[in-house]
């Protein structure tokens, strides 16, 4: 279920990039542009000087574009790919923390953890790391699914830490 709902979250981010659309519209408007210069210097309304500026402009900016593009689709596919790492540990976090020694604790609380606040020697409130707080807010409060044999369980991440002052 959680997958589903990450899939469609980032089909709609996907879908609703107004960087990415803006570009590729951008990119779609140049092409007809250097279109529009050939024809003119074709029917020799501009002069060869004019038509290898505008074309040159064109190339850059085409460049440009094609380049933020390719870096905008590129980060949309790590986002998604950290958030499938976030949710495999989501799910295993009970396992691998009972089972990891201090250190290992530690760099799974530095993983999923952005922020404790404590007061009076008790957390009163906590704050997710990115992937892990989309997960949390998508299944309400630090809860998360995971799939077994037996279907989907609930999770809640309990975290006990040991305060020496």
């Amino acid at each position: 279920m959680l997958r589903e709902e990450m899939s469609r979250f980032f089909n709609e981010e996907l879908e609703g990039n107004g960087q990415l659309k803006a570009s590729e519209a951008r990119l779609t408007k140049l092409g007809r542009m250097e279109k529009n210069l050939q024809r003119l210097y074709m029917e020799e309304e501009i002069s060869l000087a004019d038509f290898k500026e505008h074309r040159a402009q064109i190339e850059a900016e085409r460049s440009r574009l094609k380049t933020n593009i390719d870096s905008i689709r590129q980060r949309q596919h790590l986002v998604k790919a950290d958030f499938e790492v976030a949710l495999q540990l989501a799910t295993q976090f009970d396992f691998l923390y009972e089972n990891g020694d201090f250190d290992q604790k530690r760099l799974l609380c530095e993983t999923v953890l952005k922020r404790l606040y404590v007061r009076e020697g008790r957390i009163t409130r906590s704050e997710f790391n990115a992937p892990f707080a989309i997960i949390a807010r998508a299944n309400g409060s630090g809860t998360v699914k995971h799939g077994g044999a037996g279907g989907t369980i609930g999770r809640t991440f309990s975290l006990t830490f040991n305060l020496e002052l």
